[in-house]
């Protein structure tokens, strides 16, 4: 007996919980009998142009369901965007998603009029849909930004991994040790690493990297040791170290340590790679 009430309690508090939902929630998207949902497909996209060149983005917009005949979805460019108009253009303000078909693209091109190293926004909102649809609000953001191309395989591979700066609570990294340098994008790079080895010696995670147009940047990151928040512990350095194109044999790397000083003053940290 008991056990039945129970049961009956159980249906009753997911009764009212039901009514308390929204009716949106309630909403069935499906590609056959559901409403039509028309979004973005994903939130953000990069747009990397190459210096003193051009580079394209394609940004996808999808629909829940299937149609018999061809759907024209309309875009504009935020306002909040950062990005100077005179380094984009979209190929239309709108696209189709042909019959039949679950997305349709646009194309953002950017060229290389005084775009920065540093990323800058282009906010695309969905306007309207030519069919009865329900639009998802949520904006896409591309991040246009400048790149200098770097030979395929440069900076990578084993490298010996060596602080000349100055002990701040002994090394901050896995000081005497042999890293394997990957690429992880077409100037990205990273390796796995120790943070604070006289405390937290065993434990790695992968310290990241970029190769912005004759710099090394570092951006920000987390850490697995710390006295306080390990959330973008690393930074960029207050003045990037350089690159030669023509030789990675021995490469140095400067970043913020504690930047948002956790455990100390933030620092200025420089490590030597020596290839092997």
């Amino acid at each position: 007996m008991k056990k039945i009430k129970i049961i009956i309690a159980s249906f009753l508090v997911f009764g009212f919980l039901g009514c308390d939902q929204d009716d949106t929630i309630n909403t069935v998207y499906d590609n056959v009998n559901g409403q039509t949902l028309i979004s973005f497909q994903g939130t953000s996209s990069d747009l990397s142009v190459v210096i003193d060149d051009i580079g394209s983005v394609d940004i996808t917009i999808e629909s829940s369901t299937v149609s018999s005949s061809d759907r024209t979805v309309s875009v504009s460019v935020d306002p909040s965007s950062t990005a100077n108009p005179e380094n984009y253009a979209l190929s239309s303000t709108s696209l189709v998603i042909p019959a039949g078909m679950y997305t349709g693209t646009i194309t953002i091109s950017g060229v290389d009029n005084s775009v920065e190293t540093s990323s800058e926004t282009i906010v695309l909102n969905i306007d309207s849909v030519s069919t009865d649809s329900t639009i998802n609000s949520t904006a896409h953001t591309v991040n246009i930004f400048q790149v200098c191309p770097v030979p395929a395989g440069y900076f990578t591979g084993n490298y010996l991994l060596e602080q000349v700066s100055a002990q701040i609570d002994g090394y901050s990294l896995s000081h005497g040790s042999v890293v394997e340098v990957v690429e992880t994008g077409e100037t990205a790079r990273e390796f796995q690493t120790e943070a604070y080895i006289t405390y937290c010696s065993g434990t790695f995670f992968a310290f990241e990297f970029n190769l912005v147009c004759n710099e090394l940047a570092v951006p920000n990151g987390n850490t697995t040791c710390s006295c306080g928040n390990v959330s973008d512990w690393w930074g960029p350095a207050t003045v990037n170290e350089t690159y030669d194109v023509a030789d990675d044999t021995v490469m140095f790397l400067t970043f913020t340590d504690d930047q948002q000083s956790d455990c100390g003053s933030p620092v200025q940290m420089t490590y030597r790679f020596t290839k092997q």
